[in-house]
C-alpha cells in the first residue's frame, strides 16, 4: 500500500518522540497506531484531504494521563477546533498541564488558544499560578477574541 505523503528519515522514532512528549499514551499499541497515520489520507473528521504531511494530526484527549488516550487522525484545523472545546487537566480554561523534561520538575502548564482555527496563544510555565496569570492578562488585553473567564 502507497503512503500519501513520503516520510523524510527517521520518521518513526521522531514521531513517537514527540507524540509521547504531547502526552500521547500508546499502551502497546503504537505499532498499529503509527501504521494507521502514516496510512491516513483524509481528516476523520470533516474527510477533507490532507493538504501534506504537517496538515496531519494525531488528535488525543488530554483528561486521559495514565491510560490510552489516542482519538483520531484529523486535519490542522479540526485538531485547532477540538483543542478549542477540550477541558484542560487542570480545571482552568486554555490551560494544559503537560510532561516536560525540559523543567526540573518534569512538568509545565501550557496556555494554548485558538480563534477560527488559528493558534493566538501558545506559551508555557513552570507554575500553575504563572500560567492562570498569563492567561488572564491575554484575556484582559485581547478582547477581540471573544474570550469569557
Amino acid at each position: 500500500m502507497t503512503l500519501p505523503f513520503e516520510l523524510r528519515k527517521r520518521h518513526k522514532y521522531f514521531s513517537k518522540k514527540n507524540w509521547e512528549k504531547r502526552g500521547i499514551i500508546f499502551v502497546g499499541l503504537f505499532e498499529e497506531i503509527y501504521d494507521r497515520y502514516i496510512h491516513c489520507s483524509e481528516c476523520d473528521k470533516c474527510k477533507n484531504k490532507f493538504k501534506n504531511s504537517l496538515d496531519r494530526k494525531l488528535d488525543h484527549d488530554h483528561l486521559i494521563t495514565d491510560d490510552f488516550n489516542v482519538r483520531n487522525v484529523l486535519c490542522s484545523n479540526c485538531n485547532a477546533k477540538n483543542v478549542q472545546i477540550c477541558h484542560s487537566n487542570t480545571g482552568e480554561l486554555y490551560i494544559c498541564k503537560r510532561k516536560d523534561k525540559e523543567y526540573k520538575q518534569g512538568f509545565c502548564f501550557i496556555i494554548q488558544k485558538y480563534w477560527n482555527g488559528k493558534k493566538v496563544l501558545s506559551t508555557k510555565r513552570t507554575t500553575l499560578e504563572e500560567a492562570i496569570e498569563l492567561r488572564n492578562k491575554f484575556v484582559d488585553d485581547n478582547p477581540q477574541y471573544g474570550i469569557i473567564l
